[in-house]
C-alpha cells in the first residue's frame, strides 16, 4: 500500500472511532452540493462550466503541477475518498490515480474516463497507452462537455435540467473557440507553421488546427533526452525552419532554451496545456486556450 494510502486509511479509520463522518459536500446552511474530484485543473474548468453551483469541485493535481508524474498527498486522497463523482482523463495520463481508487473511492462514487472511444494516437500494447492530450483539440474538449453532462445528470437527476442548459452553453462556447482558434491560426504563414514542444502535449491541437509538430524535448514524461536526441532534434528545427520551442511552466525551461540556443531560435516558456494558470484569465479553459494560440501565432509570427 503507498504511504499515502496508508495515512489516508489511518485518517478514515480515526474519523469513523470518533463518529466524524467525512467532510459533507454542502455548507452547514447551503443547500446539498456533488462532490466532484477532477484528476487535472483543465479538466476541473470543464466540470466547473456544466455544474455551475450544484457541484463543488477539486483538482487532485494542483495548477502548476505535471500529472503524468504527480504523486499525490494525504488531503488529494480526501478528495477523492469524499467525491461522488470522479473525472479523470485516461489514456495514460493519470496513472497513478488508477493504482489509488481502489483504495480510496467509495463504492457508491461514479468515475468517468472522458477519453474512453476517442481515436487516441499512438496507442500500443502495455505500457503503450498512448498520447492522452485529446482535450488541446477543442472538438474533443466538446465530447468531454457531453460526458460530464451526462455523468452529473445520472448523479444528480434533481438538478439535470441546469446541466444541461449548462452543457448547451459551453459547447456553444467552445464551437466560437474552435471557429476563432482555426481563424487565428489562419494568419501565420503556411511556412511558418511549425512547432517543437518540450513534451508531446500538442499532437492533436496540430493535427485540427494546421500546425505541423516537429517533435518534442522530452521523449516521454520524466525522461530526459539524451545527447544524440537532442542534437537530432537541433537539426530537426533547422530543417525545418522553426521559429521558437514551446515549453511550459510546470517543467524546467533549461533543456528548451538550451535546444533554442543551439538552433538559433526563440523559446516560449510559459504554454499551458495539463495545467491551467494562476491568473484569473487563465483559469478556464476558454481562457488558457485563448492564452495559448495568442502566445503561438505572435511567436511564429514575430
Amino acid at each position: 500500500m503507498p504511504a499515502a494510502t496508508a495515512v489516508l486509511v489511518g485518517i478514515l479509520a480515526l474519523g469513523g472511532c470518533s463518529g466524524h463522518a467525512p467532510a459533507p459536500s454542502a455548507t452547514a446552511t447551503g443547500p446539498s452540493r456533488v462532490a466532484v474530484a477532477a484528476s487535472i485543473s483543465t479538466i476541473a474548468a470543464l466540470v466547473k462550466a456544466v455544474g455551475g453551483d450544484h457541484i463543488t469541485v477539486a483538482s487532485i493535481v494542483p495548477v502548476g503541477a505535471s500529472p503524468e508524474t504527480y504523486d499525490p498527498s494525504p488531503r488529494d486522497l480526501v478528495e477523492l475518498a469524499n467525491a461522488q463523482l470522479i473525472v479523470k482523463n485516461g489514456a495514460g495520463l493519470e496513472l497513478w490515480l488508477d493504482k489509488v481508487l481502489h483504495n480510496v473511492a467509495k463504492p457508491t462514487a461514479k468515475v468517468i474516463v472522458l477519453s474512453d472511444g476517442l481515436p487516441i494516437q499512438g496507442a500500443g500494447g502495455p505500457g503503450q497507452p498512448g498520447n492522452p492530450h485529446l482535450w488541446l483539440n477543442v472538438a474533443y474538449a466538446q465530447v468531454y462537455v457531453q460526458r460530464i453532462a451526462n455523468a452529473l445528470r445520472e448523479v444528480d437527476p434533481a438538478n439535470a435540467s441546469a446541466y444541461t442548459a449548462n452543457e448547451h452553453a459551453e459547447i456553444q462556447r467552445l464551437a466560437k473557440l474552435d471557429s476563432w482558434i482555426h481563424w487565428r491560426i489562419s494568419s501565420i504563414p503556411s511556412a511558418q507553421r511549425t512547432m517543437i514542444t518540450f513534451h508531446d502535449a500538442w499532437f492533436y491541437f496540430d493535427v485540427r488546427y494546421g500546425l505541423r509538430d516537429v517533435g518534442a524535448i522530452e521523449p516521454s514524461p520524466g525522461q530526459a533526452p539524451s545527447a544524440a536526441y537532442l542534437a537530432a532534434l537541433i537539426n530537426q528545427a533547422r530543417a525545418n525552419h522553426v521559429k521558437a520551442v514551446f515549453a511550459e511552466p510546470q517543467f524546467s525551461p533549461k533543456l528548451a532554451q538550451q535546444l533554442a540556443a543551439s538552433a538559433g531560435i526563440k523559446t516560449v516558456t510559459d504554454l499551458y496545456d495539463d495545467t491551467l494558470g494562476t491568473t484569473p484569465s487563465l483559469q478556464t479553459y476558454e481562457g488558457m486556450m485563448q492564452y495559448d494560440v495568442d502566445t503561438i501565432v505572435k511567436a511564429l509570427t514575430s
